[in-house]
């Protein structure tokens, strides 16, 4: 590449489309806004919407963060086909993972009490 020359910037790809699509379900499976999502993130809720739309291409990085945050594996934004995540129960499980990652050590320990006297 000559030097002072900018670098061609290539058109997303179906893939690129793929993953951003993915993201903005997953990101709606969990009833997550784009704020609270790119606050976690550190990311604007901008440049988010940039990536959801595919107008920007992700990171690996930035996607390997978002998988965390969505509780998915990283390969359900690759697969040739969607993962069902309309079941009630993966929802389910998803939104009991959100609340359980936002409470404090005291309010863990009592759900977990709660849970096995359930189970009893």
């Amino acid at each position: 590449m000559a030097e002072g020359k900018p670098r061609a910037k290539r058109a997303p790809s179906e893939m690129d489309f793929r993953v951003a699509s993915r993201l903005r379900e997953a990101r709606h499976a969990q009833g997550m806004t784009l704020v609270e999502l790119s606050g976690r993130l550190g990311v604007s809720h901008q440049q988010l919407q940039k990536y959801e739309s595919g107008a920007n291409r992700i990171s690996a990085g930035m996607l390997y963060d978002v998988a965390g945050l969505l509780h998915m594996p990283l390969a359900d934004f690759f697969g040739a086909e969607r993962p069902s995540r309309d079941d009630q129960v993966s929802r389910l499980r998803r939104a009991a993972h959100r609340i359980v990652d936002a409470m404090s050590d005291a309010e863990l320990v009592k759900v977990v009490k709660v849970l096995q006297a359930l189970d009893e």
